[in-house]
């Protein structure tokens, strides 16, 4: 187990039940307690209803609803959550990278290497 891990909460926000559920398994086995969300409205919705509780928020790209893009700068504006550091984790590249670098704290690509996605949630808390 890692250090922060122990006590940090992590939001997976991914519409594919089984990515989803596969992400939030190896971020519990690491000691993080996880938080799960298929899109970023039901994220805004979890965070509504426990403000202060998620130290950082592992986001797909392309959902149903409300994608990560809109998510992150829905977050960015408002004051309660504009400090939770947020990850960025899709299968489609950003083209626009420095419009996802001011939203996001990280930019990964599916397929990710867990140690890695493991090592990035770390470095951003």
């Amino acid at each position: 187990m890692h250090g922060a891990s122990g006590t940090s909460t992590v939001l997976v926000v991914e519409d594919n039940s089984e990515v989803r559920a596969l992400y939030s398994e190896v971020l519990r086995s690491d000691g993080y307690r996880v938080l799960e969300a298929a899109n970023g409205t039901l994220a805004l919705s979890v965070l509504f209803d426990r403000p202060g509780d998620v130290d950082v928020i592992l986001t797909d790209l392309r959902m149903p609803l409300m994608d990560g893009l809109e998510l992150a700068e829905t977050l960015k504006a408002d004051e309660r959550f504009s400090a939770i550091p947020l990850v960025l984790l899709s299968a489609t590249p950003m083209t626009n990278s420095w419009h996802a670098r001011k939203n996001f704290a990280a930019l990964l690509t599916k397929p990710c290497p867990l140690n890695l996605l493991l090592s990035t949630i770390e470095a951003v808390l």
